[in-house]
């Protein structure tokens, strides 16, 4: 019986409908709490999906064309296995388009800690140099820190993977196997600067290191965009870390967002793509071409 439910989905998946599509890109906001499905990879050529052989594991962010930054967190565990990770780029869809690429290493903050958000950053470097494309394209990095004044920043990854049989058999319908396959958008408000600084400091973390973002409605409280770029005017401001408090459910609190400004961060990417030893104290001059921030 389980064999031909598969074939029946695979068949009807295969053979999804225009209209379906069309559907499927028209959901409401309902269904997706403040994400909204994309609908063309021309509109976020930096964002990357981190796969574990063909399983989604996490978000990232193109940074050039060698590099992807996303959460330490998400990729910790495959640190001995380099050879189970790919990274796809240029594509809306997890499973396929774009370019589905091997990894040459990951390198992870030396001051990452899977108990805190403060570091939880690691850089992702590809076997080979992609060729940039309108649909594949790296994002430029916030390199100084500034206080935030948006009202809201652009926020996006897949969803999260549902892996036990009775969840499997919840979302198994056409619309809901492409919607998880499918790259969502949301505009998530910064928390309140008071606020913000408050949860911080209750819980011990660095003020320099995060920014608060306040979740979407209608979502699991605990549920984290792992590894997703925080992105304003065309900026990385830095990427979603997997942390929440134990009591989330019960005590729903912003998300945490790793900054990719902040000093003892923003000089670790540089010294790691550049092949240097870092230190706490590795600064580089704000001149470099590929990342000189003229907001």
């Amino acid at each position: 019986m389980f064999l031909i439910v598969i074939v029946i989905l695979k068949a009807l998946f295969f053979n999804l409908s225009e209209s379906s599509l069309k559907t499927l890109q028209n959901a409401t906001t309902y269904d997706l709490g403040d994400h909204t499905i994309v609908s063309s990879s021309n509109v976020f050529p930096y964002v990357a999906a981190i796969l574990n052989k063909s399983q989604y594991l996490c978000a990232g962010a193109l940074i050039d064309e060698s590099w992807v930054l996303t959460a330490a967190d998400s990729v910790f565990l495959f640190r001995d296995s380099l050879r189970l990770i790919h990274v796809r780029l240029g594509s809306i869809n997890n499973k396929n388009g774009g370019r589905l690429l091997p990894i040459k290493l990951i390198e992870f903050h030396p001051y990452f800690d899977d108990q805190k958000p403060e570091f939880d950053v690691a850089l992702i470097q590809l076997a080979k140099r992609v060729r940039l494309t309108q649909n594949l394209n790296p994002i430029r990095l916030q390199r100084k820190p500034k206080q935030v004044m948006a009202t809201h920043f652009i926020v996006t990854a897949w969803p999260a993977q549902h892996t036990s049989s009775a969840e499997l058999y919840k979302v198994a319908s056409v619309q809901g196997v492409e919607r998880r396959r499918t790259l969502q958008v949301a505009h998530l408000h910064p928390t309140k600067p008071e606020q913000c600084a408050e949860v911080l400091e209750e819980l011990g973390f660095l003020k320099t290191n995060i920014m608060c973002l306040d979740q979407s409605l209608g979502i699991d409280p605990c549920s984290r965009d792992v590894g997703a770029p925080v992105v304003l005017n065309g900026i990385l401001w830095g990427v979603v870390s997997s942390w929440a408090p134990e009591d989330c459910d019960l005590l729903p609190g912003p998300t945490f967002v790793t900054l990719a400004s902040a000093p003892n961060v923003s000089s670790w990417i540089h010294a790691t793509m550049r092949g240097v030893t870092w230190h706490t104290w590795t600064i580089f001059d704000t001149d470099y071409e590929d990342y000189d921030d003229d907001d």
